[in-house]
């Protein structure tokens, strides 16, 4: 594995992704009309015809009604079962989720699943989860040893309003092209071929939809930029708006050129599951078991913090209620679904004893510490819930 690059240190934001989406609305407000991109203008209806170039199944709206069926998958792994991964949102919590990874890989329990999904860092969790635990050193090394300055190169503030944001993810770029391998790609790509699927989610600001990426059909596929849109979108799953640049990702349409621009995917939903008959089948009818593990590398439950009266505690607050209230939504939906289908749900969450308070985002003492916490619930098995807080047998 190629060893993390080598960037100069850059300022820091502090506190979680919300606290830094704060920060970003704060500073980019007052800019609003300021030049940003140049790019060609193109209608609704040219966005709705667009394809990527060389792969058919590249994508599909999350919110179009066949959406579970492309979806489906038809691996089931040695007991006969097909298994469903969803990895949520969470900036450095992700930390976590790395964490539970790889105790379950300890504990020797962890499937092969048939789906894996991610989100935001869930998208950077979810090839490495998707390929197995022989990639879990590789989790483990990035979610304690990084920093901000792995991230994001803070801009100068004069040249924030000529730019797309008020940071610069060169950085992250350069971290998934030097973990992202071509190497791994190609095994994705070959995993795919097994009939395993592995789906990242992005938002798509032009048309506010959802967009879900194939990923595997895009390793698999022989398009000459595959590589690159497979590390583009990671990188647009994982661009919170306004604070990260949005990736402009090169589409399509009528035979002319458009350049899509997408960002994270926790825009839109915090954690992907979408589960479907296509993907379950008809319990009624004798299909085979579908289990669902969704991991949210957050908090689901609502913790005291007392706000400190200026215009960005404020904001930052209001953002992190706003998210925690989507997520918690999301996570209801798809376990009261579950239930009225048959299907095995299992939850894990970060406790809401776990200490939070003020830092440093991608802090690398905490990511380190919350890995070590979600390791050490991985290996003794205390990982699942069968049901959300809050929701009655």
């Amino acid at each position: 594995m190629s060893s993390l690059p080598t960037v100069p240190r850059l300022p820091k934001f502090r506190g979680s992704k919300a606290r830094a989406l704060g920060l970003a609305a704060a500073v980019l407000l007052p800019l609003q009309g300021c030049a940003t991109i140049d790019r060609l203008p193109f209608t609704e209806a040219q966005q709705g015809a667009a394809v990527i170039p060389g792969i058919a199944t590249a994508r599909f709206w999350a919110d179009a009604p066949d959406a579970g069926r492309q979806m489906a998958t038809s691996f089931t792994g040695t007991r006969g079962e097909k298994t469903m991964l969803a990895l949520s949102g969470g900036s450095d919590n992700g930390a976590y989720g790395a964490g539970i990874l790889n105790g379950w890989s300890r504990a020797g329990t962890r499937p092969e699943f048939s789906i894996v999904t991610g989100v935001s860092t869930g998208a950077l969790i979810a090839p490495f989860a998707f390929l197995g635990p022989d990639q879990d050193a590789t989790l483990a090394r990035i979610y304690t040893t990084i920093s901000a300055k792995d991230i994001y190169r803070g801009r100068f503030a004069l040249a924030i309003p000529g730019s797309t944001s008020a940071a610069s993810t060169k950085p992250l770029e350069q971290l998934i092209a030097a973990v992202m391998t071509d190497g791994l790609i190609d095994r994705i790509g070959r995993e795919h071929a097994r009939g395993r699927r592995l789906f990242v989610g992005t938002a798509n600001l032009d048309a506010q939809r959802m967009v879900i990426w194939n990923m595997g059909a895009i390793a698999a596929s022989r398009a000459p930029g595959r590589r690159l849109l497979f590390r583009q979108v990671l990188l647009a799953s994982s661009s919170v708006p306004g604070l990260f640049a949005p990736v402009m990702i090169r589409a399509e349409s009528g035979g002319r050129a458009i350049a899509e621009m997408h960002v994270d995917g926790g825009t839109s939903t915090q954690v992907l599951t979408l589960p479907d008959e296509a993907i379950s089948g008809d319990p009624a009818a004798g299909a085979r078991p579908l289990h669902i593990y969704v991991i949210v590398n957050n908090k689901l439950n609502g913790e005291f913090h007392l706000v400190t009266p200026k215009t960005i505690p404020i904001a930052t607050q209001s953002i992190t209620m706003n998210l925690r209230s989507s997520l918690a939504a999301s996570v209801d939906l798809s376990y009261l679904y579950a239930r009225a289908h048959g299907i095995d749900f299992n939850l894990s969450f970060i406790g809401r004893d776990y200490p939070g308070g003020e830092r440093k985002l991608f802090d690398t003492a905490y990511m380190h510490a919350l890995y070590e916490y979600g390791f050490k619930l991985g290996t003794q098995g205390e990982i699942w819930n069968k049901r959300p807080p809050g929701q009655a047998e």
